[in-house]
This record gives C-alpha cells, structure tokens and sequence, in this order.
C-alpha cells in the first residue's frame, strides 16, 4: 500500500528517542510518493507491484482513458505475472511475443533495479475495437535497493506518436504492415473510411497538386483521389479508376479480401508508365481502425524495350506471383460461365498465415505465398484459370473437371508438392493449406457469387481438420 504525503507520521506525536527513526521514515515515503505523483501526471492508470510475490493492487485509474476490461483482468487475477500474459493476449495487436518477453518479471526488475523509468511502446486494441499507440512504464516505488514495490503505469501517446509518424525507423518498430509497404511503395497513406480523412505517412515520389511531405495534416480522400486520377491516370482509364478508387469501392473489396491489389496506366510527359495501388486494412477484422494505401511505379520490373511493349498484361497481373489478380480471374471466371463452361472452382487459404509471418517474417511469408503460387500453376493446366484472390488466398477454375473423384486427384497433386516445398528459413515448419471446392456442371445456369460463396464455405469447413484438407460443397 501507498501511503499519501498528507498521511505522512508527525514525529511530535513519537517519544524523542524515536523521532529520528519517524523521520527516516518519512523521507522514504517522501521519495515513494514522488515517483508516484511524477508518473500520475502523464499517466491515466497506476498499479502497485510487490517485488516479492508480484501481488497487484490498483493505485488509480482515470477511468476516461483507460480500458475497463484491463483494470478488470488486473483485479481478478492479482498478480503481476499473469496480469501481463493476459493483457498482451487481448490488448496488444503488434510483436505480442516480443512484449511479452520486454515485459516478464526478471526483465522489468532488471531495467528498473538502479532506479531507471523503464517504458515499452505498443499498439493496443480497445474494447470496442479502435487502435492506438500505447505505452507502459516501470519504476521503483523507492530508493534502489530499498523499494518493496514498482510501479506498472499505462498511458496513451497516440498524439505524441502521430508527430513523428514520418520517421521511417519509427515505422518499422512500430507497424509491421507499414514496414512491407515500405519496401516497395513510393507514397503511403493512411486513410479513415468512416471520415474519409488521410494522413501522409510516406511521400517519395509525385502524387498530385497540393500535397505536402508527411505530417499530421489532414487530407479528404474523396477530393485528393480524384484530383489525383485527373492529374496522374492515363485518360483512357480514368473512368475505371475513379470507380476502382472510390471510398465505397475500396470498403467493399476489403469486406471481401484482406489486400485490395490493382494496376493501371499514368501518363507522365507523354509517356505512358505503369502504376499499382495497394490498400490494406490496419486491423483486418475492424475497417474501422482505417487502412493503408500505397502506390507505386511498377515499370522497374521491365528489363528491355520488348517487355514495355507487352505489359499491358501487367494490368490483369499479380505483380507477386506472376497469377492473374482477382479482378481479372474473376471476370474470366465469369465469361467461361456465361458460355455454358463446365469445370471446378476451387478456394486454396494458407493456413495460420499470420503465424508464419509474426514467427520468420514477412520476407519468409511472401516466399510461401510465392511458392503455393508456383505449385498451383504447375498442378493445373495452362487453360485452367489460376488467379491470386489476395493476401494468402488463391482461386482455380479447371475447365471439364466435374467430379468429387478427379478433383480430388488434382488437388492432392497440389498438397504433395506443398509437402515437398523447400524453404530454408522456415527451420521445419509445415505449411499446409485449406481447400474448398464447388462444381459447375451442365444443364445449369451457375452465377460466380454462388459459386464463391459455396467453395469458401468449405474453406471454413476445411479449417476445422488438420493438415492440407480438401472439402467439396455437397459432398459427404
């Protein structure tokens, strides 16, 4: 327990030969109580730790900010250690390992042991499923050597962090997905699909009139992409990419994929040049929490003259595995329906994804993503329709394959080489894949919506065993 300096022990009120021992006393709750009232001003949550058993007791807490489920998981369970495990597997959404690790017990008492204000920066979800950038911070509650107790305080820097959301090195401790987008993408941004606000996170290359370096300046998204199709997007494709473009269209893709990918054509002093949009969600299963959108310059994957006269197929290509996009898979899909083709249409998910990333890295994860591609386009034939419907997600459709049995055949083709599948980094790690699969056969009229929604059924049914696993819609 904390005492309050206005509860401090009068010595008057102690016989003489004790006073001095009243008075020592009393400078060590002087102290205690100052490293509290220091971290109470910028802190909205403060919790008293024993050193000795790792008992909790809750100091104070604001209430305005602070996450009512945590203070809850702190009462109920009391200790420190297991407060801590419990915490990061709700709250936090980045590095979660790595923050268990910065926050373990030995680690906390080592960084404060000489009286250091030790702190560790992450993103955390609240209960109603925003994100914001988040900080906890440990301190002896005393003199070193002498303190029975620290202290475990929480605060949100939000506002302080978006002032140095232009600094590169800072994105790439603090969001992951930020960091991917780096790598390749000239102009990245966030933007608000609730207010239609942006913020410019990276800007290396033109994007339209008006636009400064990153900063906390808030752009509408409805105006800036506009302007930036009129100013930037070849006039031939100018209609389509203001409808690709839209905040309603962009919301709707990501209702569906976890990576809405599509290319199109710039015109730059008169020369045309081939771009690539890319918008991906901050928190997948809350568009709410906003999203991602990088844009860049993809005529660098041309090497001579000839392959600039070809890429018009760039338009209808998966620059990351060299499959058709969705877009454009989905629309062949739909001719070959519409003409009466027969075939199977099958959804491959990468399983536990996210795990491969979070555990090798995101260079590991897009060589997984790479080789499942690789194996898909050797398992089927060159007029089978293999395209990259986003993420760790894949769509076929074989053309003539009507039946549980030689789809069955075909697809286990695939889960052999997956097995097979040589990637050094992941030190032995399984990769395995869902699949779920529908069939369009004759003598029916087959609308692709249903024939999606019945294979990706059976891609959650799927999930539901272990290992590769194929599951036909209707099939026992």
């Amino acid at each position: 327990m904390i005492i309050k300096e206005n509860e401090l022990l009068n010595p008057q009120d102690y016989p003489e030969e004790q006073r001095a021992l009243v008075e020592d006393f009393n400078q060590r709750i002087k102290r205690c109580t100052g490293v509290v009232t220091g971290i109470g001003k910028e802190y909205h949550t403060i919790w008293i730790v024993r050193i000795d058993d790792l008992s909790m007791s809750l100091y104070r807490s604001t209430g305005e900010n602070t996450t009512r489920g945590a203070v809850e998981i702190g009462q109920r369970f009391g200790s420190f250690d297991r407060f801590i495990l419990e915490y990061t597997n709700r709250y936090v959404v980045d590095r979660i390992e790595s923050i268990q690790h910065d926050t373990a017990p030995e680690v906390v008492l080592d960084r404060i042991k000489n009286g250091d204000l030790y702190t560790v920066d992450y993103m955390r979800m609240s209960d109603d499923g925003n994100i914001s950038y988040h900080q906890m911070a440990f301190a002896l509650a005393g003199e070193p050597g002498e303190a029975e107790n620290f202290l475990l305080a929480y605060r949100d820097i939000d506002k302080s962090i978006r002032r140095h959301i232009a600094d590169k090195r800072y994105l790439r401790e603090q969001l992951d997905i930020v960091e991917a987008l780096s790598r390749d993408y000239y102009n990245i941004f966030k933007v608000d699909l609730v207010t239609g606000d942006v913020v410019i996170l990276k800007l290396d290359g033109y994007v339209t009139k008006g636009m400064d370096k990153p900063s906390d300046k808030i752009y509408p998204y409805d105006v800036l992409y506009r302007q930036y199709v009129k100013d930037r997007v070849y006039i031939e494709d100018q209609p389509a990419m203001i409808e690709a473009m839209s905040i309603d269209t962009v919301r709707a893709k990501l209702q569906e994929v976890e990576e809405y990918v599509s290319s199109y054509r710039v015109m730059d002093r008169g020369e045309v040049h081939y771009y690539q949009f890319t918008y991906l969600p901050i928190n997948p299963h809350n568009l709410n929490s906003g999203i991602l959108a990088g844009f860049k310059n993809v005529d660098d994957i041309v090497e001579s003259a000839k392959e600039r006269e070809t890429l018009e197929t760039l338009a209808h290509m998966d620059i990351m595995t060299g499959i058709l996009n969705r877009g454009s898979g989905e629309r062949k899909v739909i001719d070959a329906l519409a003409n009466g083709r027969e075939g199977m249409f099958c959804i491959m998910d990468i399983d536990s994804f996210k795990t491969i990333n979070d555990s090798y890295g995101h260079d590991v994860g897009d060589k997984v993503i790479r080789g499942i591609a690789d194996i898909i386009k050797t398992s089927f034939r060159d007029n089978d329709i293999l395209f990259r419907l986003g993420g760790d997600e894949y769509a076929v459709f074989a053309h003539g394959v009507t039946d549980v049995e030689s789809g069955h055949v075909i697809v286990e083709r695939v889960f052999e080489k997956i097995g097979s599948m040589e990637i050094p980094e992941l030190s032995g790690h399984e990769v395995t894949i869902s699949v779920g699969g529908a069939f369009a056969t004759s003598g029916e009229r087959h609308d692709f919506e249903d024939l999606y929604r019945k294979a990706d059924k059976c891609v959650y049914d799927s999930k539901a065993q272990k290992g590769c696993t194929l599951v036909f819609y209707g099939a026992d």
